[in-house]
């Protein structure tokens, strides 16, 4: 036995000594806690140093409870279990396991510091599903291209401090009693931290919170959109609650008419980033030059800073289903019917063209379904100035090719029929993460990650400029549209993030958009404010084709548009806002937190207004409510049917209307045409009397009516128009009043609600809840979706 004793373990796997393993396990959890001190310290740098010191230590105990406490409870229980081991029983396991657990936790607190300036947030559940990590690993290959030597230095030295330390110390029993008190020092902190966790965070609580806590609370799936509940509570809106904007100048129809669209998408190109925008750099020299013959838009925005959410906004003009997940997935069957299918329909051949890997996020099977007769990517051409191949098997889909060889394709794939009317799509890759530079790469900052990114859009802008000077040496730039568009933003840690998802600040967001056509623009800017769901109509009014009515976008011109854009990120705690005017909104679901900002005297957001305007930020936390309540009953309309509905057939023989009101002295009656030609007129009988009180919204539901009118249609219907014929009216501060309320038109297998009616009499209506209150007399219409036939009459016409 003595023999035993004297001679020293070799290694930590033959500790067979209890005391000396328990001795392991003490000095591990003193040198993991004193590693996750370290590590919290670095992430709290920044407040700490702008903080009095009180404040600091009071900041760093709330963001170490959650450390601490964990370190403690790992260590205390494999210390409980080493003395509970009977003695002839070798505790190598119990030791070996808990080496396991502390080295995770010790990497995954050392991550977070990476993960956080990253992605502004520790690693979720809902973080490695955006990154469709099974394909693609994006944020697994992020994180292994942004750790440099000092990031894998301080690992390796925190890994020898950890278990060479332990081992070291455990050898000294002198210095156990030292150990066990700075475990109760550790425990302190953590009941000081935990008391002072229910006041107001000193700073974002994803710089609070422990990562590997983080990541198991994200495994719940809510993804802090139960956060988000109590805004949205009561009856939705019919509409997003924005104000109306004052509408933009329809251009003049063109001499020559308009036959081809092209659709220009810089990925990831924020607004600040580009030339002729915000951008500081001379990286977008062809598109500035261009902005001669283009209406600009110095406002406008990507409803979700992520790649395929943009395919889902441009070209089906929704705003995507508020889900951590691409709604095109979530629902395989819905068919949003897009811009592609109805530009299809109007006689254009249509393709898209990525440089990059359309197989991430199932992209390319949404392209193909959605009306894209062409669909190709880097695998369907070679490029002689390079592809971009990324080594790891994980990121396969990072893959890129030069821009240059894109634009190329995109060229011969129009000239192959020349005289064909067309639309196309090409989206760049080389500005996505890594970031590929090119050949020759300039110098414009000093950080390389981002001087790789502005060479990588001098690039983008290249393949711009030479597809715009094939249409001018083809002669077919009068009769081309062209939008150029950033599809979301990149974040350089303007606000602690980099890349695109982790937030909905300006540069996650604010993109760049231009209308370009020598005979339809010269330059003019525009602040409207404008979003991706907005890009489709706009084109389909300029070529003059009807929008279908399930598109939730207005088109630039139209003068039912509303002052106001709804955005949201949902991969790092929900975040979910809205600019109206110059006032912008962010609540984050998952933590609480509120943003408000005047964007005019603080276009960088760097003063939150909420904290010291409580009664502004209450209003606007309640329009929000109303945002999202608007938004999620406008999704539920959308995938009630599981599918939009196609295109209607051009005949029909029935009008159907589903009608209710209020009456004073008499019924509210209305006239009914189709294309201007007289088919009925309707009374509601059942609508119910406010002579004597208010009606009831009960009452109004109960009394809707549902009238069927037998009509012999034209070969290309257009327009049902609804005039309300009487308004009587009891005087101010009465209650008589005689409504019409129209909750749907139907003609065709179609259904048209509030959002395809045009009011035509100024003050005679409104969207109310689920109808349209027509209060005065007055038109509305309704615009009625053509078939293939009628869509491409005259369009395809030189």
């Amino acid at each position: 036995m003595a023999s035993q004793i004297k001679q020293p373990a070799r290694s930590l796997g033959q500790m067979s000594k209890p005391s000396l393993g328990r001795a392991f396990v003490l000095w591990c959890g003193v040198f993991l806690g004193l590693i996750l001190i370290g590590a919290r310290a670095l992430i709290l740098a920044a407040p700490m140093i702008n903080a009095r010191p009180i404040e600091a230590l009071e900041m760093l105990a709330r963001g170490l409870w959650q450390d601490l406490g964990l370190t403690l409870l790992l260590t205390l229980a494999a210390l409980s279990v080493l003395r509970s081991l009977p003695r002839w029983r070798r505790p190598n396991l119990v030791i070996s396991l808990y080496s396991l657990l502390a080295l995770t936790l010790m990497c995954w607190g050392l991550g977070n510091i990476v993960a956080l300036r990253m992605l502004g947030s520790p690693i979720t559940a809902d973080w490695l599903a955006f990154s469709d990590l099974e394909k693609a690993g994006t944020i697994t290959d992020a994180f292994r291209r942004i750790l440099g030597l000092p990031e894998i230095s301080l690992a390796l030295l925190s890994l020898a401090v950890l278990i060479g330390g332990a081992k070291a110390m455990a050898r000294r029993p002198t210095k156990r009693p030292f150990a066990a008190a700075i475990l109760g020092l550790y425990g302190g902190i953590t009941i000081i931290g935990l008391a002072l966790s229910d006041g107001p965070p000193p700073t974002s609580r994803a710089r609070l919170v422990n990562p590997v806590i983080a990541f198991l609370m994200s495994l719940s799936g809510d993804s802090g959109l139960s956060g988000l509940e109590s805004l949205s509570e009561g009856p939705s809106p019919a509409q997003l609650p924005f104000g109306p904007a004052t509408p933009l100048l329809r251009p003049a129809i063109p001499q020559t008419p308009l036959r081809n669209v092209i659709l220009f998408a810089m990925e990831s190109v924020p607004a600040r980033q580009t030339q002729g925008w915000e951008g500081e750099f001379p990286v977008t020299p062809n598109i500035a030059a261009r902005l001669d013959w283009a209406l600009a838009f110095d406002r406008a925005y990507a409803h979700v800073p992520a790649s395929n959410y943009y395919l889902v906004s441009a070209f089906g003009s929704v705003i995507p289903e508020l889900s951590t997940d691409l709604m095109t997935a979530s629902h395989p069957d819905l068919d949003l019917f897009t811009l592609a299918e109805v530009l299809d329909a109007a006689g254009l051949r249509t393709g898209y063209f990525e440089s990059s890997d359309n197989r991430f996020q199932d992209a390319e099977l949404f392209l193909k379904s959605e009306g894209f007769g062409t669909v190709r990517d880097y695998r369907d051409w070679e490029c002689p100035l390079g592809v971009y191949d990324v080594e790891s098997v994980t990121d396969r889909f990072l893959t890129t090719s030069n821009d240059l060889c894109t634009v190329n394709e995109v060229v011969r794939w129009i000239a192959q029929e020349p005289d064909q009317p067309f639309f196309l799509a090409m989206r760049t890759g080389m500005t996505h993460y890594p970031y590929f530079p090119g050949a020759e790469p300039q110098t414009y900052v000093v950080d390389k990650t981002h001087n790789d990114y502005l060479n990588a859009l001098r690039v983008g802008d290249q393949a711009f400029g030479a597809l715009m000077e094939y249409l001018d040496r083809s002669g077919l730039s009068a009769q081309t549209l062209v939008v150029v568009l950033g599809d979301h933003g990149e974040a350089f840690g303007e606000h602690g993030t980099y890349v695109h998802a982790a937030a909905v600040h300006e540069e996650n967001i604010h993109v760049p958009l231009a209308l370009i056509n020598p005979q339809l623009f010269s330059g003019q800017r525009s602040d409207l404010l404008v979003g991706m769901m907005d890009v489709a109509p706009t084109i389909t009014d300029l070529l003059g084709v009807t929008a279908p009515p399930s598109w939730q976008g207005r088109s630039v011109f139209a003068e039912d548009r509303q002052d106001g854009v709804f955005f949201y990120a949902p991969w790092n705690g929900f975040q979910v806002g809205y600019r109206e005017g110059d006032r912008k909104y962010i609540y984050n679901g998952n933590t609480g937190e509120a943003q408000l900002y005047d964007l005019r005297a603080d276009p960088d957001e760097q003063h939150n207004l909420a904290p010291d305007n409580p009664a502004i930020a209450a209003a606007a936390r309640d329009k929000l409510g109303d945002a999202i309540a608007a938004q999620n009953a406008f999704t539920d309309r959308l995938l009630s049917a599981g599918a939009v509905a196609p295109l209607a057939p051009s005949r029909a023989d029935e009008i159907i209307l589903e009608v209710s009101g209020t009456r004073y002295q008499s019924a509210p009656r209305a006239w009914i045409t189709l294309d201007g030609e007289h088919v009925a007129v309707i009374k509601v009988t059942d609508a119910p009397s406010n002579a004597e009180r208010e009606a009831r919204q009960d009452e109004i539901d109960r009394a809707l009516m549902t009238f069927r009118l037998p009509v012999t249609a034209p070969p290309c219907p257009h327009q049902i128009g609804v005039y309300f014929l009487n308004d009587e009216w009891a005087g101010d501060g009465k209650t008589g009043d005689t409504d019409l309320l129209v909750r749907s038109v139907q003609f065709a297998g179609r259904s048209y609600y509030f959002n395809s009616f045009t009011l035509l009499t100024e003050g005679a209506g409104k969207n109310a809840g689920e109808y349209f209150r027509m209060s005065r007399s007055g038109e509305l219409r309704v615009e009625l979706a053509l078939d293939k036939a009628c869509l491409s009459a005259g369009l395809a016409q030189p």
